[in-house]
This record gives C-alpha cells, structure tokens and sequence, in this order.
C-alpha cells in the first residue's frame, strides 16, 4: 500500500499549524504539543523543511518558525521531496527524469517487466497531483490553531 511516511504527515500538520498562525512566529514545543505528536521527530522534521527553505527558523527565547512562501505556493511535491529525500516513486523504476534508468534499477524483472508502462502513467498522475496540491489546501474547513500563551509543560 502506498502511505505518506510519518516524518510527511508531521510535516504537513507542522507547516498547516504555521501557516495558520497568520505571520506569527510557532515553536516546535507548541505544534507538538497541540497535535500530540513527537517532539523529537517534528524537530528532524523542521529542519528538513528550513533546509529545504519552506520555513524559515528564528532562533532566541521568543523564536520559532515561519512560512518561507504563501501557503498556496507551497505544494505537496515540494513537501514530500524535502522530506522524502526527493523521492515521491511509487516503484523503482518509474522516475520519469532519470534517461538512464537501466543501469539504476535494480529490478530483477526490469528487462521483461510487463507493468512498467502503466506504472508510468499511475507515477505521471501522482506527480500531477502532487504537484496541484497545496498547503493552502489543508487549511480549507480547518479550524483555527490553539495558541497557548501559558507556558508549555516541557
């Protein structure tokens, strides 16, 4: 079955918390916190996304995390390339970019393989899609983000 990886989903709720959060800088303690996720990965995460320069970090006492572009300039593909390591392939050989792909694939079956073709067309369509989708997306019939002035308990 082909699934988002936990690090994508994270990333996702990371950049829908920030983009709802109207320009304000968000720290990492207050996204976990408000989706119950794991700290420590959604810090992995975040840097992958600032590396990628989705987000920009703001370090010091009052710092954390803002949207680098508008949230409808930012899409899925992007997201899952800097997180996925830029891989959004649903099989080995079905990278359209790649002109030499015979010597890459270690397929066993790639010299016979009789679904190559299809699989082409099912990768073409996921990237379309993939590529269509934005964060703006993920804020549609979304509600409002939880700001937690309090001190968070970490």
């Amino acid at each position: 079955m082909i699934r988002l990886t936990k690090k994508t989903e994270y990333a996702l709720l990371a950049l829908q918390h920030i983009a709802l959060s109207n320009g304000t800088l968000v720290s990492a303690k207050e996204i976990s916190y408000s989706h119950g996720i794991s700290f420590e990965l959604l810090a992995k995460v975040l840097g992958l996304l600032s590396k990628s320069k989705i987000i920009r970090s703001v370090q010091g006492v009052q710092g954390g995390y803002i949207l680098q572009e508008k949230p409808e300039f930012i899409t899925l593909d992007k997201v899952i390339r800097s997180i996925e390591r830029n891989s959004t392939n649903i099989v080995e050989c079905s990278h359209n970019h790649n002109e030499n792909i015979e010597s890459t694939c270690t397929c066993q079956t790639f010299d016979h393989c009789t679904i190559r073709h299809p699989m082409l067309i099912i990768q073409q369509k996921m990237d379309e899609l993939f590529i269509s989708i934005t964060i703006k997306d993920f804020l549609l019939n979304t509600p409002q983000v939880h700001r937690y002035e309090v001190e968070l308990p970490f």
